[in-house]
């Protein structure tokens, strides 16, 4: 078992969630209990850390993330403000008694092209002629032809203009990333000559199935967000059911009655592969919302602004800033449709006392003929929700205990027992040192449990909802401090990756409280 001291550490953007990533355990035979109620009126919760063994890879300020089972580690830092490489480390965690592996990919980019949906313009006058051919070569759609649609270019922005273009992400420290499907989103950082990277709303593409970089640039109609590092991001699949398109093809009575039989064949003869023959991924036309928050400009000023870009269309669209003031090294989550923000570095101290929340909803469209989303905005106002000992200022929700101020730290979405969702805030900073960067400062070493009060009436709510008649209480809407437990090494051998149903948090690297970079990984678990 590893000493929970031990764990103390900065964790600027380290640490990933697994959840739905992690590999599960085969189905494995239960034994019959008695369906008895657990009635435990302690509300302790309980957490474990797995040291897992690898190379050692010391470095703090890089990104990870989880997909499929493996974790992808790209930038960073060894020396304060020198960026290692633009490679991408990968971790494969263990997994039913297999031990973690680890290899890197260097940089190379995709060979795809990324198209972007565009709005077709409707026509204002259709000319009307009578027909003065065969009824059967009569076209049935409108007799203006359309041109093909070509792939979509973005203009360089003025920021990019005089730029060398590169195909792949330079080194970098301070840079955020989110996962969508089997992709990883990558934007901002800083450069090895500590330098703001400007690349003019560019978002960063990293694809694990083929261990390639693509990149997205906005669209020319599109805002785009000031350049800057250290700051946070997150993402959702949403918007993913687009409206379907129907083909509008020149099609005369004939072709009409004749269909697709000549692609597809009749029921009696059909043709092998024609399906499989116009297959496409959703992921090579894009879905999903790419959402950053915070961090420090170029100009040196800390930002309290939230940017969301549309992967389907290359647009940035501006959301609510968050309360309070600006600030670095912020915890960002997203939990049942809601962005939820702990802590940060304002300059002078830590912040928290308050956990703020921004609902988001996804807008649709439906014409009567199709359906589909459309975007992801902001519903209404963030909200702060603060302890009791705080409630009759601006803000509302009880809590007994509270995580202390702290930066850097780590929040990602767990799922506990019953179903319930559960915000896990780990380790960060508590108090900066003289040097702020150039040096460490006093870091925490405890971990938070929050649950995620639920949009509907789940089966987890049911029961709370009960217990709360029975004037006994829930652990919705507040936090409890996690009692570490140890880690049973040879009992749990059968299942160092993650049980069915269960998910975990990956950390990785960091700075302890002697300034020193951190190579090793622990995977924690709740309950």
């Amino acid at each position: 078992m590893e000493h929970w001291g031990k764990l103390k550490r900065r964790t600027n953007e380290i640490l990933s969630s697994a959840h739905k990533n992690m590999p599960n355990m085969p189905n494995m035979p239960s034994l019959p209990t008695p369906a008895m109620p657990k009635l435990k009126s302690g509300s302790s919760m309980k957490g474990t850390w797995q040291h897992v063994p690898l190379p050692p890879l010391p470095r703090s300020s890089h990104s990870l993330n989880v997909v499929a089972g493996s974790a992808y580690i790209f930038g960073g830092e060894v020396e304060p403000r020198k960026p290692v490489d633009n490679d991408m480390h990968i971790i494969t965690l263990p997994f039913s008694g297999a031990p973690a592996d680890y290899y890197n990919v260097p940089a190379k980019p995709s060979t795809k092209t990324q198209l972007v949906e565009t709005i077709e313009p409707i026509a204002e006058e259709l000319e009307v002629t009578e027909p003065n051919e065969p009824l059967e070569e009569v076209s049935l759609s409108s007799p203006a032809a359309r041109e093909a649609e070509a792939p979509f270019k973005p203009e360089a922005s003025s920021s990019d203009k005089g730029k060398t273009t590169v195909e792949v992400p330079s080194p970098r420290v301070g840079h955020a990333t989110a996962v969508i499907g089997s992709r990883i989103f990558l934007f901002g950082g800083r450069s090895a000559a500590s330098e703001t990277l400007d690349e003019g709303g560019r978002v960063w593409v990293f694809e694990t199935k083929t261990h390639t970089w693509s990149y997205l640039d906005p669209a020319p109609s599109s805002h785009v967000p000031p350049a800057r590092s250290f700051f946070s991001a997150v993402a959702t699949e949403k918007p993913r059911d687009f409206a379907s398109k129907s083909a509008r093809r020149n099609e005369t009575w004939k072709e009409w009655a004749e269909g697709d039989s000549a692609e597809m064949g009749i029921p009696q003869r059909p043709i092998a592969g024609s399906v499989a023959a116009s297959a496409t991924d959703e992921e090579d036309a894009g879905y999903g919302t790419f959402i950053i928050h915070g961090g420090g400009l170029r100009d040196g000023s800390q930002a309290r602004d939230v940017w969301a870009f549309d992967v389907r269309s290359h647009i940035w669209k501006e959301l609510p800033p968050a309360p309070g003031v600006g600030r670095v090294g912020m915890a960002l989550a997203i939990a049942k449709s809601r962005l939820y923000r702990f802590g940060g570095f304002d300059g002078e101290g830590e912040l928290g006392g308050q956990l703020d929340v921004l609902e988001l909803t996804v807008d649709e469209f439906d014409d009567n003929l199709s359906k589909g989303e459309v975007g992801v905005f902001a519903r209404g106002d963030w909200i702060s929700l603060i302890p009791a000992s705080q409630e009759g200022e601006a803000g509302k929700l009880v809590a007994d205990e509270w995580p202390g101020n702290r930066s850097v730290g780590g929040m990602e979405l767990v799922m506990g027992g019953g179903r319930r969702e559960y915000l896990v805030l780990l380790l960060g900073e508590k108090s900066p040192s003289g040097a702020v960067h150039e040096a460490a400062g006093q870091f925490w070493g405890d971990v938070w449990a929050f649950q995620v009060p639920p949009l509907g009436m789940s089966t987890a709510s049911v029961k709370d909802a009960v217990w709360q008649v029975m004037g006994r209480k829930t652990g919705e809407g507040k936090w409890t401090k996690i009692t570490p437990a140890p880690f049973d090494e040879e009992e749990d051998m059968d299942i160092e990756g993650l049980a069915k149903g269960e998910n975990g948090i990956f950390l990785f690297g960091g700075v302890n409280e002697k300034n020193r970079r951190q190579g090793d990984g622990f995977i924690f678990r709740l309950g």
